[in-house]
């Protein structure tokens, strides 16, 4: 789950780019703060890198919510990327982690050739990375998704130990007696900074869509059931990014004493020693930690926390009793999200112990009732990869569409199956290639699918469908979807139910 694209290069922007010499300073803007001047793009759209919008959470607001921007004098440069948020190198993350910092609460903004009384919708992106890596900026400098119309704004929040911890002293300092969820208290503040400054780059404050991938989409779902998050958007988007199951702030608070011990904090004033600590000690040893549910490591901030505050209920409870921000949501998954490489008896086992019961049922499903090794899927891959996929990304996002159905909110379901470019598999992140750069002149809705345009549309109206597009139906009680096939979007239903209907 741990993912940012890299190659996202629409040419338009490199040309643009290239051409740095012939871009002119854009308009000075006037924000919470202070001024900030960004960049000219040769095709009239302008680009603000970097724009605080809170307080660098250092020393004392280590593990605090997010605290007002300061003010500064003169014209703050916003034509450099921002730093990501502090972060270890996992791999496909090696740029973030060389240049993270604990100071990182920037946003960034791509807003389109406009007027001045011109009100366009607003997309927050949320970027993905399991809620330790990653970072947001590069949707901005670099998507082509402000063509279709749009502002886009992306930010950095804070990630990993520093984004999520809680403690027992966390919560007694806590007017509202609750810690953890900082991350999320960040990307709250970012929301209130468009309501108040987004109308001076031409976005509407009151038609904002949040939208993110794998934890970025963990985080919608989160701001979703957040009273703190009400009626500062208006529309969701959820890329393969299911919820786990919650922990308490007890179990939290469990969490912050057992950092505190790998940290070897004094008994007396652990609080003090730990925001005095180095971040890259706090960073290394916070990857010491595990979940009091055993759940995989590499998933331990990306739990939801029920602290009371930001989450006051499970989010069960929530949206059992109506507490669910009534906005449109699209969310969906992709066919082959996790590829492992599973033998058939592991396989068997691991059905056991998620289908209980109805173990042999799936079994039989997934190929498995037998002794030999089954075969592969040409849709949904091997055994495990169906597995995996059906019981950590299918089926979840399935019964969130149903609880927004049940709510009678609508809901629009989608099943993404094209490879990125040059590659025959769908993984996890196949379809930001699609989400953020246009159709190639020339290729059809096969060859790139056409989820931007549904994005946009989706942004501006609250509905996917517009001219030229096959229509999109709500989900509806057929549980309809759309499916983006190599051949073109077709429309399916019920997709993986007979499994999913075992694992409920």
């Amino acid at each position: 789950m741990n993912f940012k694209s890299r190659f996202l290069k629409p040419l338009l922007l490199l040309a643009g780019f290239a051409l740095a010499g012939q871009m002119a300073v854009a308009a000075d803007r006037l924000v919470t703060g202070g001024i900030v001047r960004g960049t000219d793009l040769p095709d009239g759209s302008q680009v603000f890198l970097g724009i605080p919008y809170a307080a660098p959470p250092v020393g004392d607001l280590r593990w605090k919510p997010p605290q007002v921007v300061p003010a500064w004098i003169g014209v703050r440069d916003a034509t450099k990327a921002p730093p990501p948020c502090i972060q270890h190198n996992e791999g496909w993350n090696e740029i973030d982690a060389a240049h993270g910092k604990e100071d990182c609460l920037y946003l960034s903004i791509h807003t389109p050739r406009h007027d001045p009384s011109d009100r366009l919708p607003v997309l927050l992106w949320i970027h993905g990375g399991s809620n330790r890596a990653g970072s947001g900026s590069y949707v901005a400098k670099d998507s082509t998704l402000y063509q279709r119309g749009v502002v886009v704004v992306a930010l950095e929040y804070r990630l990993g130990v520093f984004g999520f911890l809680g403690s027992p002293e966390l919560t007694a300092e806590s007017p509202e007696h609750a810690s953890g969820n900082y991350a999320l208290l960040d990307q709250i503040a970012a929301l209130k900074w468009i309501r108040d400054n987004i109308v001076r780059f031409g976005g509407d404050p009151g038609n904002v869509t949040i939208a993110g991938q794998s934890a970025g989409a963990y985080d919608v779902s989160l701001l979703l059931l957040s009273p703190l998050a009400r009626g500062l958007f208006q529309k969701a988007i959820e890329e393969s990014g299911p919820l786990p199951p919650p922990r308490s702030l007890a179990e939290n608070e469990k969490i912050g004493d057992d950092f505190a011990a790998v940290m070897n904090a004094p008994a007396a004033d652990r609080l003090k020693f730990l925001r005095a600590a180095s971040a890259e000690d706090e960073l290394t040893m916070g990857d010491k930690l595990t979940t009091p549910q055993g759940i995989d490591p590499s998933a331990l901030w990306m739990q939801p926390q029920v602290d009371g505050w930001v989450l006051p209920k499970t989010p069960a409870r929530i949206v059992a009793e109506g507490g669910e921000a009534k906005a449109p949501l699209i969310i969906g998954d992709n066919t082959q999200e996790i590829a492992p490489d599973l033998p058939p008896d592991t396989l068997r086992q691991m059905i056991v112990a998620d289908f209980g019961a109805n173990a042999a049922k799936a079994q039989s499903l997934y190929g498995l009732s037998g002794t030999g090794a089954p075969a592969d899927d040409p849709l949904l891959g091997a055994p495990g990869t169906q597995l995996l996929s059906d019981t950590q990304f299918h089926c979840p996002d399935t019964r969130k569409s149903d609880q927004w159905l049940a709510a009678r909110l609508p809901v629009w379901r989608y099943r993404f199956g094209v490879p990125k470019p040059g590659t025959k598999d769908v993984r996890h992140s196949a379809e930001l290639e699609y989400v953020f750069n246009p159709m190639p002149p020339g290729a059809n809705f096969g060859q790139w699918p056409p989820v931007q345009r549904y994005w946009a549309n989706f942004m501006k109206s609250g509905n996917p469908d517009g001219p030229g597009l096959p229509h999109w139906p709500q989900m509806g009680s057929k549980r309809l979807y759309m499916a983006f096939t190599p051949a073109g979007p077709r429309i399916g239903a019920d997709f993986r139910g007979a499994v999913c209907r075992l694992l409920n």
